[in-house]
């Protein structure tokens, strides 16, 4: 039997969440989506972006959702889907291509140079070698990308008079300025993260931080 997200919501969503969110009359929310996967390291299991969606919007306060993600055109079809997808649910997509970049296969390919410092020679020495071969097979390693903080915080702004809270799915920095200009506007300010992956400027500006994984209810697929 499928329980009502309502239902959920009460046992599962941390009190003080609920009594944060209880208290305005218009929230938005605006999700940076490839922010937001990688939360799923630190959580250990996956979400469903069809679930969290239902779940804000079983909020009747929470007036619109917004959701940031790139459109793949190297494999078109399944981006498309998954675009269709976050269509369906009511949310509202804001997208554009994204780009490749070309990394660098050296030793901060594969780690941090914290843990680098951890290995002895030896172990350094195979890294090396690794990396030696993989530079000789002419091997090009692209990383996707497609940031959204511009069309956030434009978002955000021109949103202003018609909310009275929002909540940010994202944890990046580059947003403080825009939250700031919100702050002075009378709004409040709900950061949604996780653990380690919310820049502490976002903490000084939030009028409520959520954790990620106290405040959904939906699908896990754990890792």
């Amino acid at each position: 039997m499928d329980i009502p997200q309502e239902v959920l919501n009460k046992f599962i969503v941390r009190e003080d969440y609920l009594t944060w969110m209880n208290k305005e009359t218009s929230i938005f929310a605006y999700l940076d989506l490839t922010n937001m996967f990688h939360w799923q390291n630190v959580l250990g299991w996956k979400f469903r972006i069809e679930d969290l969606i239902e779940q804000l919007f079983s909020f009747s306060n929470i007036k619109e959702i917004k959701v940031y993600y790139g459109l793949n055109e190297r494999d078109i079809k399944n981006s498309e889907a998954f675009h269709n997808r976050i269509k369906k649910t009511g949310a509202i997509l804001k997208t554009k291509p994204m780009k490749f970049n070309v990394k660098d296969i050296n030793d901060s390919l594969f780690f941090q140079r914290r843990t680098l410092t951890l290995f002895d020679r030896p172990v350094k020495n195979k890294i090396q070698e690794l990396i030696d071969e993989l530079q000789k097979s002419g091997i090009i390693i692209e990383e996707p990308k497609c940031n959204f903080d511009v069309e956030i915080a434009m978002d955000m702004l021109d949103d202003v008079e018609k909310l009275t809270a929002i909540m940010l799915f994202s944890g990046d920095s580059d947003l403080l300025l825009p939250l700031e200009r919100l702050k002075i506007k009378g709004r409040r300010i709900g950061i949604v993260g996780v653990r380690g992956k919310v820049a502490g400027e976002l903490h000084t500006i939030k009028d409520q931080y959520l954790d990620f994984g106290r405040f959904y209810t939906g699908k896990r697929t754990y890792l």
